[in-house]
């Protein structure tokens, strides 16, 4: 945001900017970071209490009622502890009251927020930042922010999950906890040039539910493309409730399964018997881990050389979930002189040993009960079973010491994740990885699982080094470390393919991971008129390079490449992406922009904010004028309160200014060069 020259100073110090900080260095983004937080904490009291007294006491409940959903079974004070951070800004900020017959009548106006009530009615009692904090605020709508780039104690780099813009926050506490790919429900508002958090939730969603926010932003993509910031705000109810369905499910303990996905549920089943010899005869079939052989080894046996007690382990050949394993251990019997118990970890397997032993042993075995136990039951019981303590067993690191476990635990590690890749994964809507990768959203949301798996890799020291080698290879095998155009290019059909299109998808993968809509756009825009020259040919050379040059020229023009700009790349964060060098892409980028006469603030490949920058006005005595120009006469003439209204906001100025142009053109020699013209003078081809 732009200071004019007798504005207030951004530093606080209450002198006008050009008597304080103008000309000099740039004010401490930690001093202006600490001054916006306290205004903003000041001014959220004030708003706070100007919108009960406007609307009343009940306007609480109500607004809370509203932004949690209206649910059904109440508010409860738990709810408002666990929302409080997001609840507030948003009831200030965004709250807009509607009456409805079923919720008690409120003194406010409708359709306004308290933020602008209170600007429109106390304008005078506001100082500059919290006029600042108000217009960067007011109605901005909270989203999904995946966390890219951690500063610890400093901020983050945040990507827009919806939107896909990126912007660089500063945030002290925050950033110490959390790590990159952890995902932040929140407000991001630019003031000046500090970039903060107003507003966020208070739990990190992990990335393996990122593919959730991906199905639900091709859902907003059905009615609005591109996703805008007004999106966001109609969509406002649509996105707490994917929140709140994300916040509830992460403060359930996860549900344990057994290898066959069935609930976990301890059932103990007993029997009774009349030959323990004829038991082990007509069961001993159910484990195909051991021979019977084996078995009778470790069994005891009375003086006729008859089975008195024996373990029979339940178990079937192969494993649904890890080629690796040979078989499965589906429950354990015991056969105890009359007596038989079964243990098994789910209720459908109970049901299925019930009905073998029957069909086996039948009439011999009569059913007493079943003992059920829920997993946390279970634990208690833990490490004494039955009065007997437990004897102490090599511990996970000693295991680990042995080259055979450590080889068996790497086998197995690797032959879950080269099954991974061709399973159907729910988080993927019931595809495979290997098919999820053929499209962006499906990629992005793969690399989410993985990187989710990853983290939980890192959190186990033995087996860190093997899982994260499994790990990679079915990144290898799913082609996700290769950039993005190799994958494309292959699919596209080799050297038949329309290579256009290709250059196209390829400049659309990158734009959707890093650019947003709006650049992505333009260089869509840049490649279309590559596509048209007879100059420019995409036919011949490396699509990638083609790709990254045209990105290249888009980033140039718009100055993408520089750290303080809201969307931010790196020339070497590029050339990465699609595997090219920095220097070949660059060369090719400058060849582009001289074969197609682009030159800075080219109004067709360049932002409104930047075409304005460049832009020229002329004068009714012939003279040019810059528009930062005419922005600083904007701005003191709000000063001075003596600006036309038709300038008093940014866009009416924006409408007059069009409307000038208008006027002067059809009265204007047409031999003349227009003003379009003259900037190809001043502003030339590099």
């Amino acid at each position: 945001m732009k200071v004019g020259r007798n504005q207030p100073c951004p530093c606080g110090s209450g002198k006008k900017y050009k008597k304080c900080c103008l000309g000099k260095e740039k004010v401490s983004s930690d001093l202006l970071y600490r001054r916006l937080g306290e205004a903003h904490d000041r001014l959220a009291h004030r708003l706070m209490r100007y919108g009960l007294k406007e609307f009343g006491e009940s306007a609480l409940g109500v607004a809370l009622d509203e932004f949690l959903a209206w649910p059904d079974d109440g508010i409860s004070d738990q709810d408002l502890a666990d929302h409080e951070p997001l609840f507030y800004p948003w009831f200030i900020f965004n709250w807009e009251y509607e009456a409805n017959p079923d919720e008690p009548l409120l003194d406010g106006p409708e359709d306004t927020t308290i933020a602008e009530l209170y600007t429109a009615h106390k304008a005078s009692r506001l100082n500059h930042l919290e006029a600042q904090i108000i217009e960067a605020t007011a109605r901005q709508p909270y989203s999904f922010y995946e966390i890219q780039e951690i500063r610890p104690g400093k901020g983050y780099r945040l990507r827009d999950v919806l939107r896909g813009t990126v912007s660089s926050v500063i945030e002290k506490k925050g950033s110490e906890n959390a790590r990159r790919g952890d995902i932040l429900f929140a407000r991001v508002a630019q003031i000046d040039s500090i970039v903060m958090l107003i507003g966020c939730g208070t739990v990190l969603i992990p990335p393996k539910l990122k593919p959730e926010l991906i199905r639900f932003r091709r859902w907003l993509l059905e009615s609005d493309d591109p996703i805008t910031s007004r999106t966001l705000y109609d969509y406002d109810l649509e996105i707490r409730e994917l929140y709140f369905n994300i916040f509830y499910s992460l403060m359930q303990p996860p549900e344990l399964q057994n290898t066959d996905g069935d609930p976990l549920s301890f059932h103990t089943i007993y029997y009774e018997i009349n030959s323990p010899e004829l038991a082990f005869e007509s069961l001993k079939a159910l484990s195909v881990i051991n021979s019977e052989a084996e078995l009778r080894g470790a069994a005891d046996f009375d003086e006729s050389g008859q089975i008195v007690r024996v373990e029979i382990p339940w178990s079937r050949k192969g494993y649904n979930k890890n080629a690796a394993l040979d078989s499965t251990l589906l429950g354990q019997l015991a056969i105890d002189d009359r007596r038989l118990k079964v243990e098994v970890n789910s209720a459908r397997r109970a049901e299925t040993i019930r009905r073998e032993i029957e069909t086996r042993f039948g009439k011999h075995a009569r059913y007493i009960t079943t003992k059920i136990q829920s997993p946390d039951a279970m634990l208690e019981t833990i490490p004494d079973r039955e009065g007997e303590t437990a004897e102490p067993g090599p511990g996970q690191d000693e295991l680990m010491q042995i080259p055979e476990v450590r080889e068996q635990i790497e086998k197995t590690l690797f032959a879950h994740w080269e099954n991974w890749v061709d399973a159907k994964i729910p988080a993927l809507g019931y595809i495979t990885p290997r098919q999820a990768v053929k499209d962006p959203d499906g990629r992005e949301s793969v690399e989410a699982l993985l990187l989710d798996a990853e983290r939980s890799t890192d959190a186990n020291e033995q087996m860190r080094d093997a899982g994260k080698a499994a790990i990679a290879e079915a990144r290898r095998r799913l082609g996700i470390d290769k950039p993005e155009s190799a994958k494309v290019a292959k699919e596209g059909g080799g050297k038949n393919a329309d290579r256009v299109d290709e250059v196209k998808r390829l400049i659309e993968g990158f734009g959707r991971s890093r650019l947003g809509p709006e650049y992505t756009g333009l260089a869509l825009k840049l490649y279309d008129k590559i596509g048209r020259m007879r100059k420019l040919s995409i036919r011949r050379g490396r699509i990638e390079i083609w790709a990254a040059a045209i990105i290249h020229v888009i980033a140039r023009l718009n100055f993408l490449f520089d750290q303080d700009n809201e969307v931010y790349i790196t020339a070497d964060e590029l050339n990465a992406f699609f595997g090219t060098k920095k220097s070949t892409v660059s060369s090719k980028a400058g060849m582009i922009q001289k074969a197609a006469k682009i030159f800075l603030g080219d109004p067709d490949f360049s932002s409104a904010k930047i075409t304005n920058m460049f832009r020229l006005y002329e004068t009714e005595d012939g003279l040019l004028i810059p528009g930062s120009v005419l922005d600083d006469l904007e701005n003191q003439w709000d000063e001075n309160e003596t600006q036309p209204a038709s300038l008093s906001h940014p866009a009416d100025h924006k409408s007059r200014r069009r409307s000038k142009a208008q006027a002067k053109g059809p009265t204007r020699d047409p031999k003349k060069k227009d003003v379009v013209d003259r900037q190809l003078k001043l502003f030339g081809d590099e």
